[in-house]
């Protein structure tokens, strides 16, 4: 294949000397869009398609964008694999499994000649290794929450559960040298319940109990403190910002600046009281204490035969913070041997085996990863010279924004079955020039993760080679809650009702795309789709009245009341009082598009000035991280069939929750959701949950995405999914083709279906670590 500088010049001519070669006589047809005859010069076996970005990772652990699962997903595979068209889960690590009958615990038997890309074989103890090194607190995978449905992952990810290096005293107080109360042999898991001492950040006197407000708006430049209520006893002037004070203990739960918290028990020199947790930081000294409570829920790995018996009274007290440690054996996985892996979950999850086959609990190596990690180079291990992966395809060659080579796995059990034995990746992220590539013959197919400029659209709708189908995934913008203007839920809602997203789908993006007042796509499985239509029959969908859909004098409204001036004057508007808002995109002409019109629509509705500001993937993706961001666009797509895969995203600890918004009383509301056994209440208790994030307006879901586009006629196996992912074992090319395949095609070689499950039966449960 050329280099892809030479294509991508080729691509920008009027007319590519290939493409008009061959875009005359038989190539040419009205009915396709580009010729019809592939490329001489091409391997029959080699298939060409555009990834439009740069991928942030190639480690699934990290991986959290489409440029880079689209990639991992043929690199590696897990337990089980999607299945071509519906996208069930279907055999690929694991031949076989066994499940509880409260569907808690699982048991997975793998291949046994399962290999990695240098021989060596896939064992449990890779999967362990992989799920565990997920949810550690110092990885900081933003994939981590949505794994949280394993036993005890929450807690361990969250660094709120511990266990005892060596024996520990137990303290009745934060300091060396307190009373002691007890012990903690070595190896006990404790939960932390607070950390001491901390910082005073407020000069506000603690405040007496009991009358406690349940919020509170903190402002950490001035430490002052505004309560949600009457203001309770205490917390006049007087306080010690600025002082160290020892936590005594953790006390009710509180919403400071709109997240959820607790307020702490606090010893000042003046006396005690309570300090909301936002107003207290962590101090400089090493020397910190734990407030823990005995924690006895380890991983059992089978359903037990009698209910536990009721609850004692656990030790409780402070310990030294550096005499505890992460202990992995108490998030619920474990491999028994070589080829069996157990699992507990923290409740019954429905869509587990989806999860199973998505991207962040693929099974990575330890003994490549933690060879690079300690020579501080933890990233080197997915460079294409080191990399060893367990999918159908390996890592040939990676050049930087250029392009991206797939070979064979030497080692895959479907190495003789695959069709596609080399995959070329360019990564061209402008859309007319990947168009030509298309155009001349250059490209099979334009990717999972390359899109149509749609000005083209309309056109290419009439072409044979178009193709167009919904799948689960939301375009939103993200607000960044925590900077002004936007820190205000009435901006957030006015900047919502000024967007007409109707006119968006239909003028601007003109892909068939759905206009979305709420973030989970109507189309989701497991009972949301049948909820949703069910609620529209009944005109009681909850998100399709006057204050979730386009309304410019009601978003005017909504401004003046947040205390902004909004003048008209020959029927324009204007809000001077409003800081100007910034719009931040990757590069893309689509995206672009979209926020030159967005801006438009709040600057006519509302008067709102908008400026826009473009960047590179992996530099927005930093500068997001950073917060360094009022608007930005994004979107999601469903990491499985479900929609708690949305609602993780809002989640007030969860590193995909960019917003910095989050309540503690959406968090109990996701979490009633999850753990309702009855299928169809807990959907309608998520759709309750997903209103609460709907009201606050943390993002702004714009459409419900199709996929649209362009697939040469020699491209066999493909179909479409509510994915919209494509792997390259399910494909062949037939290079003599030169009309579409007619109706739904078949995949190179039939899936692998996984037998009905055994059962874990109940056994007797010990204590302690598994």
């Amino acid at each position: 294949m050329p280099p892809i500088g030479t294509l991508i010049a080729l691509g920008l001519g009027a007319c590519a000397t290939l493409g008009c070669a061959q875009a005359s006589g038989e190539c040419a047809s009205d009915d396709y869009y580009g010729t019809r005859c592939r490329a001489g010069a091409f391997d029959a076996t080699t298939l060409h398609v555009n990834n439009g970005n740069e991928p942030e990772y190639l480690d699934p652990t990290m991986a959290h964008d489409t440029a880079s699962s689209a990639l991992i997903h043929q690199l590696f595979e897990g337990l089980t694999t999607y299945g071509h068209g519906d996208m069930r889960p279907v055999a690929a690590g694991a031949i076989a499994y066994d499940k509880s009958d409260d569907n808690r615990y699982f048991r997975f038997h793998l291949r046994p000649n399962a290999k990695w890309s240098d021989g060596k074989p896939v064992t449990a103890h890779d999967y362990e290794y992989a799920w565990r090194r997920l949810l550690r607190p110092e990885t900081a995978s933003q994939a981590a929450t949505t794994v949280y449905a394993i036993k005890n992952a929450e807690l361990v990810n969250q660094g709120k559960l511990r266990v005892a290096k060596g024996e520990l005293a137990l303290l009745d107080a934060p300091r060396a040298g307190a009373p002691t109360t007890g012990s903690l042999p070595k190896g006990t898991a404790v939960r932390i319940l607070a950390e001491s001492p901390r910082k005073v950040l407020t000069a506000l006197a603690p405040l007496a109990a009991p009358k406690l407000v349940p919020g509170v708006d903190f402002d950490a430049k001035s430490g002052s403190l505004a309560f949600s209520g009457e203001k309770p006893e205490g917390g006049g002037d007087g306080g010690q910002k600025g002082a160290d004070v020892e936590v005594l203990d953790q006390g009710p739960s509180i919403e400071c600046n709109g997240e959820p918290s607790h307020y702490f028990l606090v010893a000042t020199p003046n006396g005690r009281g309570y300090l909301p947790g936002c107003a207290l930081g962590k101090p400089a000294s090493k020397d910190r204490f734990a407030l823990v409570e005995r924690f006895d829920e380890w991983p059992t790995y089978a359903p037990p035969e009698a209910p536990p018996p009721a609850a004692e009274a656990k030790p409780r007290g402070y310990v030294a913070l550096e005499g505890l440690d992460v202990d992995d054996r108490l998030i619920g996985v474990r491999a028994t041997d070589d080829l069996t892996l157990d699992v507990e979950l923290e409740r019954p999850t429905a869509y587990f085996l989806d999860i199973t086959s998505a991207t962040m609990l693929f099974p990575v190596r330890r003994d490549v990863i933690e060879a690079w990690k300690q020579r501080g180079e933890p990233e080197m291990w997915t460079r294409p010279e080191n990399m060893i992966s367990n999918g159908t395809y390996t890592l040939d060659e990676h050049r930087f924004r250029y392009e991206i080579t797939l070979k064979r796995n030497p080692y895959h059990v479907l190495h003789d079955q695959l069709r596609i034995h080399r995959v070329a990746v360019l990564e061209v992220e402008a859309y007319h020039p990947t168009m030509n590539l298309y155009r001349s013959g250059d490209l099979d197919y334009l990717g999972d993760n390359s899109s149509l400029p749609t000005e083209y659209v309309r056109f290419l709708e009439t072409k044979k080679d178009f193709v167009r189908y919904p799948y689960n995934a939301t375009y939103w913008y993200e607000l960044n809650t925590k900077k002004p203007p936007l820190d205000n839920v009435l901006v957030r809602r006015a900047l919502n009702l000024a967007m007409d997203k109707t006119s968006l789908v239909q003028n601007v993006t003109r892909g068939g795309q759905k206009a979305a007042s709420h973030y989970v796509p109507d189309i989701m499985g497991l009972g949301y789709d049948q909820a949703a239509k069910a609620d529209q029959a009944a005109g009681t969908d909850p998100f399709g009245d006057a204050s979730h859909t386009f309304n410019p004098p009601r978003a005017r409204q909504l401004l003046r009341d947040a205390g902004y001036e909004i003048r008209e004057e020959n029927g324009r508007f204007s809000a001077p009082s409003v800081p100007p808002i910034e719009i931040l995109y990757n590069t893309s002409e689509a995206h672009r598009n979209l926020a030159v019109a967005i801006q438009g629509m709040w600057k006519e509705n509302l008067g709102v000035t908008v400026t826009l500001r473009n960047e590179e993937w992996k530099v927005m993706l930093k500068n997001v991280r950073d917060g360094n961001f009022q608007v930005v666009r994004f979107g999601w797509v469903a990491e499985y069939n479900h929609a708690q895969t949305y609602m993780d995203t809002f989640l007030s600890f969860s590193p995909s929750n960019r917003t910095k918004w989050g309540t503690q009383e959406f968090d109990d509301a996701v979490r009633l959701a999850a753990s309702t056994a009855d299928p169809v209440e807990s959907i309608r208790l998520y759709r309750q949950a997903e209103l609460l994030a709907v009201d606050a307006v943390p993002k702004i879901p714009i459409y419900f995405y199709t996929k649209q586009t362009l697939i040469k006629p020699w491209v066999r196996g493909f179909r479409t999914n509510p994915k919209n992912l494509q792997l390259f074992k399910w494909l062949w090319l037939e290079p003599g083709r030169t009309t579409m395949p007619e109706g739904p095609e078949a995949p190179a070689f039939a899936d692998e279906e996984l037998p009905p499950p055994g059962r874990i039966a109940p056994a007797p449960v010990k204590g302690g670590p598994p």
